[in-house]
C-alpha cells in the first residue's frame, strides 16, 4: 500500500505539471477556437528564462517562478500580437484561423526551438535549485520537490479561478470565450482580451517549466513530450474546459505513474494515450466536454 501511495503522489505531482500546460492550451482554445501547437516550446522557454533569472539575479525560487511567468507571458503576448493576429484578423478583431493557424503554430514551434538553440545551445543544463529536505507524512517520506510542485500548482490554479470569476478583465475573458462577436458589440476590447488570454496561458506554461526544471534538466526539446501529454490531458478532460484540463492532467499523471510502477517504465509514454482512447470510447467529448449540435 505504501508503494501504491508513493506512485499516486508522484503521479499527482507530475499530473499538476501536465494540468498547468493543459490549462494554457484549453484557455487559448476557449478564446480563439484554435489549438496552440507551440505551447510546448513556451514551456521550454519559461524554464530557460527561469534558469537565466536564477543565475543572473540569484533570487529566491518563488521570485524566479514569478519573474519567468511575467516575462514568458509578455513573450506570448508579443507572439500573438505580431504573428497570430495577422492570421486570425476578422470581424470583431478575430475569426477562426483554420489550417493557417495550425501551420503557424507548428512554424512558431520550430522558430522558438531554434532561437533557444542559438541562445542556450543544444546541451541539457541543470537547474541548480534545492527544494529542501524531504517531507514526512506518517510513514511516507516525500521529496520536497513534489510538495512544492503540488502547492505551487494549486496556488496558481486558485489565482486563475479568482481572476476569471472576480475581476473585470477575467469577466471579459469569459465573455470573449463565449462569443467574440457579442463581446465586441458589448464594448469589450476583443483583441486586447485575446492578448491577455495568450499572456496568461503562456505564463502557466512557463510556471510548469520552472517547477520541473530543478528535478530535471532544461534542454531545447523538452517541450515536445509535455505538449503531447498536455494535449491528451486536455482532450480527456474535454477540450476547452478548464476544470477538465486539470482533471485530465491529474489522470494522465497518475495513470502514467501507476503503469510505470506496476507494468513497465519503458512504455510509460503510451499509458496516457490508452487512457485517452478509453475515455473517447465512453465519452467522445471528454469528461467535461459538451457535444454541440449544429444544424446544417
Amino acid at each position: 500500500m505504501s508503494y501504491f501511495i508513493d506512485l499516486v503522489i508522484v503521479g499527482l505531482s507530475i499530473g499538476m505539471v501536465y494540468a498547468l500546460v493543459a490549462l494554457g492550451i484549453s484557455l487559448i482554445y476557449s478564446g480563439l477556437d484554435v489549438v496552440h501547437f507551440a505551447h510546448g516550446e513556451i514551456y521550454m522557454l519559461g524554464a530557460f528564462i527561469g534558469l537565466w533569472i536564477f543565475k543572473t539575479f540569484h533570487l529566491p525560487f518563488p521570485l524566479v517562478l514569478l519573474g519567468s511567468m511575467i516575462l514568458t507571458g509578455l513573450v506570448g503576448m508579443f507572439i500573438e500580437r505580431v504573428f497570430y493576429r495577422r492570421i486570425l484578423r476578422g470581424g470583431g478583431g478575430y475569426t477562426v484561423g483554420g489550417m493557417a493557424m495550425v501551420i503557424c503554430g507548428f512554424g512558431m514551434s520550430i522558430v522558438l526551438q531554434n532561437v533557444a538553440f542559438l541562445i542556450w545551445g543544444p546541451r541539457a543544463v541543470p537547474f541548480p535549485v534545492s527544494y529542501g529536505m524531504p517531507v514526512e507524512l506518517g510513514n511516507i517520506t516525500l521529496p520536497a520537490a513534489y510538495v512544492w510542485i503540488v502547492a505551487a500548482a494549486l496556488l496558481l490554479m486558485a489565482a486563475l479561478h479568482l481572476f476569471l470569476k472576480h475581476t473585470r478583465l477575467g469577466l471579459a475573458v469569459r465573455a470573449v470565450a463565449g462569443n467574440k462577436e457579442i463581446a465586441y458589440l458589448m464594448g469589450i476590447n476583443v483583441p486586447m482580451t485575446i492578448s491577455v488570454i495568450f499572456g496568461v496561458a503562456c505564463a502557466l506554461g512557463a510556471a510548469a517549466g520552472v517547477l520541473v526544471g530543478p528535478i530535471n534538466y532544461v534542454y531545447v526539446l523538452m517541450g515536445l513530450g509535455i505538449l503531447i501529454k498536455a494535449f491528451a490531458a486536455a482532450v480527456i478532460g474535454g477540450f476547452g474546459s478548464l476544470p477538465g484540463a486539470v482533471l485530465g492532467g491529474l489522470l494522465v499523471g497518475v495513470i502514467e505513474s501507476l503503469g510505470a510502477g506496476y507494468l513497465s517504465g519503458s512504455y510509460k509514454d503510451i499509458y496516457a494515450f490508452i487512457l485517452l482512447i478509453f475515455v473517447l470510447m465512453v465519452r467522445p467529448a471528454g469528461l467535461f466536454g459538451v457535444l454541440a449540435k449544429v444544424k446544417a
